[in-house]
């Protein structure tokens, strides 16, 4: 993998590479020069997708989104908690939220929003700066109008600067 790759550009190649690295183990040595050329392939769009997703076309980021998540977890596939704190992650909960869900629970939520703890995902509520949903947990809503809201300030999600 070329040296240009960003941490995004970098979990997206690696990420989207496992299909096709399980696809080679199934076909086997007949599979290995188009294996090669879709590894490739996936490498040039890695860079590409990490480019749309920085990028301020909300409409395009979406779909690039939607295009990942639907490769990365198809039909029912959990996506796993601490994943959320991923770059990926934190592009997805700021373009299209939880794939399934309005609500999702203190600790997805502090997953979402970076790895806080659950008792600071309580706090932000208390204080707020988090909507409570009805049904118990947090509104995707507003988690993604925390991120938002620290975009480019150099302050966390939840609370405190950013390490220099």
């Amino acid at each position: 993998m070329s040296i240009d790759h960003t941490p995004l550009s970098r979990q997206i190649f690696e990420e989207t590479l496992a299909p096709a690295l399980n696809l080679n183990a199934l076909l086997g040595p007949d599979f290995l020069e188009t294996f090669l050329e879709v590894k490739w392939r996936l490498e040039n769009h890695a860079r590409t997708a990490a480019l749309v997703l920085e990028s301020e076309d909300d409409s395009e980021v979406a779909g690039e989104v939607i295009s990942i998540m639907n490769v990365l977890f198809p039909g029912e596939a959990q996506v796993p908690d601490k994943w959320w704190a991923t770059p990926l992650g934190r592009v997805v909960a700021m373009s299209i939220g939880h794939p399934d869900a309005e609500n999702v629970s203190y600790s997805v939520a502090g997953a979402m929003l970076g790895g806080i703890s659950k008792q600071r995902i309580g706090a932000l509520v208390d204080e707020g700066k988090l909507d409570r949903h009805p049904d118990g947990g947090v509104t995707v809503v507003s988690i993604q109008q925390r991120l938002e809201g620290s975009r480019g300030t150099g302050e966390l999600p939840g609370g405190g600067a950013a390490p220099a």
